[in-house]
């Protein structure tokens, strides 16, 4: 195929001329078969700037359309566009078709397991997190792990992965959830001194500041418990209407 085909397609496509595009696309593949792997990176490319725009419909019928050339990698990627866009049962349906084609790798089930956490079934994503987990052991897929067991009020197990996570690469939000998995076990100093980690981390953190003077409300300790509210209110407003005595 010459590189002038392959230009065309590209311009069609960031033109948003879709069925001139496709019908394009069709033609080649009737005649040449070698073509597939560059209009699979084609449509990719232009699907995922779609998504830096923020145009996740188009990025739909890409993805819709690689599926057709290419399916382990176009229902992965309509996958992720579904769960950009918060269709969480779409999105767990098209990670799972790209398992049925062979996709066994860590990224589809700690994504699987995004979706479910998303939908607060917690039982599911942690099924898929430890799948994910026991594949490959990175940062993102022990930290989504402890997100899970957190959701679930499975403190101690939380602890566990978040403390994984950790190890791997110190996070202020990783430190921030181990703070409140702690503070779920009503072990306030140690949730003093992970949301003090977290905030030193990042000093504009403002759930960190919160939860830590939620803490110090809790041990009776108003003077550094006030002082946290300020602090997390000054930088998110929203915590105004959260005021300790409401909990």
């Amino acid at each position: 195929m010459e590189q002038t085909d392959m230009d065309k397609i590209e311009d069609l496509l960031n033109e948003k001329k879709f069925f001139e595009a496709f019908e394009m696309i069709d033609e080649i593949l009737k005649t040449d078969k070698d073509a597939k792997d560059d209009i699979v990176e084609i449509l990719e490319e232009s699907g995922e700037n779609f998504i830096d725009e923020e145009d996740n419909e188009s990025a739909e019928k890409l993805f819709k359309k690689e599926i057709l050339i290419e399916p382990v990698n176009g229902y992965f990627n309509l996958g992720l566009v579904n769960l950009d866009m918060n269709r969480n049962d779409d999105a767990i349906g098209n990670f799972k078709k790209s398992t049925d084609y062979g996709n066994n790798s860590a990224d589809i089930y700690k994504f699987i397991g995004m979706a479910y956490m998303n939908k607060e079934d917690y039982d599911n994503a942690i099924i898929h997190l430890n799948k994910s987990v026991s594949i490959e052991e990175n940062f993102e897929n022990e930290h989504y792990l402890g997100l899970a067991y957190l959701g679930k009020e499975d403190y101690d197990n939380a602890i566990k992965f978040f403390s994984k996570a950790n190890n791997i690469k110190e996070n202020y939000e990783t430190l921030h959830y181990l703070g409140l998995a702690y503070l779920g076990k009503d072990d306030y100093d140690n949730a003093i001194n992970f949301f003090t980690k977290s905030v030193n981390r990042n000093t504009d953190f403002a759930d960190a500041y919160y939860y830590r003077g939620m803490t110090y409300y809790a041990i009776k300790n108003e003077r550094e418990a006030m002082k946290d509210y300020k602090k997390a209110c000054d930088l998110n407003e929203e915590y105004l209407d959260l005021p300790y005595e409401s909990y």
